[in-house]
């Protein structure tokens, strides 16, 4: 992408205009990233090859044996014919991986004319979806009384996002390992259901706040995303009206 091969060096132009876009310093999560811009170097590259790199401290090695970290922030610029990806990924000991690349060629082209970019790193409740900017399933979830979560997902996007006052940062979340824990909330073993996570979104209207946030809230124990200090307490169901009660009692007669 730069033509370099000496490590360590400095950002780039372009790789730090991006990163700095991707890491909006008004979201105090965020900006605790974009600070690491003007200490770090580029120490490395990534174990995913051209485009991807490792910021780090001065004297650490890059660590390309652990597991990868969780993804922290994504965006994507559409250009007339090409699509160029931007990712960070959290934090691991004195480094930081980022990646940079084209979806649709091996390496992104010098000049492009761009068309628009969207990123999660901006959206806030009430807000579109950043990608198609259409109106998404919002779930609000209070962690306690000044820590307030959200949990959108759109429908047409196929995308899972939870919003965290505290940091401002927006939390992707996998789709699999969530509908996953809804299935098991749900009780539902058939799997013609339980085994296409893909039917989330053809559902999302026959579960209710509650059930998504159950999902979320077992999800994030197993595989946190969102380090509580207060655990999320889930509403009881609704008690069922008389009328309601009566229809289950003909039913199961």
């Amino acid at each position: 992408m730069n033509g370099e091969t000496q490590f360590p060096r400095s950002l780039t132009t372009l790789e730090r205009g991006l990163l700095e876009w991707l890491l909006p310093a008004d979201r105090r999560g965020y900006r605790a990233y974009r600070e690491l811009l003007d200490v770090w170097k580029v120490s490395g590259q990534g174990r995913r090859g051209e485009g991807n790199y490792i910021l780090a401290a001065e004297g650490t090695a890059p660590d390309n044996e652990s597991p990868l970290p969780q993804v922290l922030a994504y965006g994507l610029v559409e250009t007339e014919g090409d699509e160029i990806a931007v990712l960070v990924r959290e934090r691991l000991g004195d480094q930081v991986e980022f990646e940079i690349a084209s979806l649709k060629s091996e390496t992104i082209p010098r000049e492009w004319k761009e068309i628009r970019r969207w990123t999660y790193s901006t959206w806030l409740p009430g807000k579109p979806c950043p990608i198609c900017r259409g109106i998404v399933r919002e779930v609000p979830l209070r962690a306690s009384p000044t820590h307030l979560l959200a949990l959108a997902i759109c429908r047409a996007d196929k995308k899972i996002w939870i919003y965290d006052s505290e940091t401002g940062i927006n939390h992707i979340i996998p789709l699999t390992n969530f509908y996953n824990e809804l299935m098991l909330h749900k009780n539902v073993r058939e799997p013609s259901i339980a085994l296409r996570p893909e039917l989330l979104f053809a559902n999302i209207d026959t579960y209710s706040d509650r059930d998504l946030l159950y999902a979320f809230v077992t999800y994030n124990k197993l595989r946190t995303k969102i380090v509580l200090d207060h655990e999320i307490v889930i509403p009881p169901e609704p008690r069922k009206s008389l009328l309601q009660r009566l229809r289950s009692l003909f039913k199961r007669g």
